[in-house]
């Protein structure tokens, strides 16, 4: 099973597919065919898997209610126009320490955007945040911050 799981608002040629060229990943859809996976009952599909890490653009997951030590949610802050950019954000993401592996992800509700990542974890009060560096000579159609 796929430890990167994909919401359906995301697109595939602009997500899926190029997170698919560096980690296994899948769409939501894939998990219960057939089923139409709303917010709560996608929530209860994630506590089955093994160590799920859900991408989603839906700003009702960034919820401090919603830590659960059987999954990570990663909600990316970005308008719909602008997904081509979550691959790049998540690698980048994936090298912190905080997010680097399966274990340490799990128990966290993290909101990314291009400038910073803010996250919840499970038995703490505190909502932490990193701040992103923006890069030097970028080229046009890339993102104003440096993500790899």
């Amino acid at each position: 099973m796929s430890q990167i799981i994909v919401d359906e608002h995301l697109g595939l040629r602009e997500v899926l597919l190029p997170i698919r060229r560096w980690i296994t990943a899948q769409k939501v859809e894939s998990l219960k065919p057939g089923e139409v996976l709303k917010d709560d009952r996608l929530l209860q599909v994630l506590t089955h898997l093994n160590k799920p890490t859900l991408i989603t653009i839906d700003e009702d997951f960034w919820d401090r209610r919603y830590l659960d030590r059987r999954y990570c949610l990663l909600y990316f802050a970005l308008p719909e126009g602008q997904q081509r950019h979550i691959p790049i954000l998540l690698r980048r993401l994936l090298r912190l320490r905080p997010f680097k592996t399966k274990a340490a992800r799990m128990g966290k509700v993290a909101r990314i955007t291009f400038t910073q990542v803010s996250f919840w974890q499970l038995g703490s009060n505190n909502l932490c945040t990193f701040v992103w560096l923006p890069t030097q000579g970028r080229s046009s159609d890339a993102s104003p911050y440096s993500l790899l």
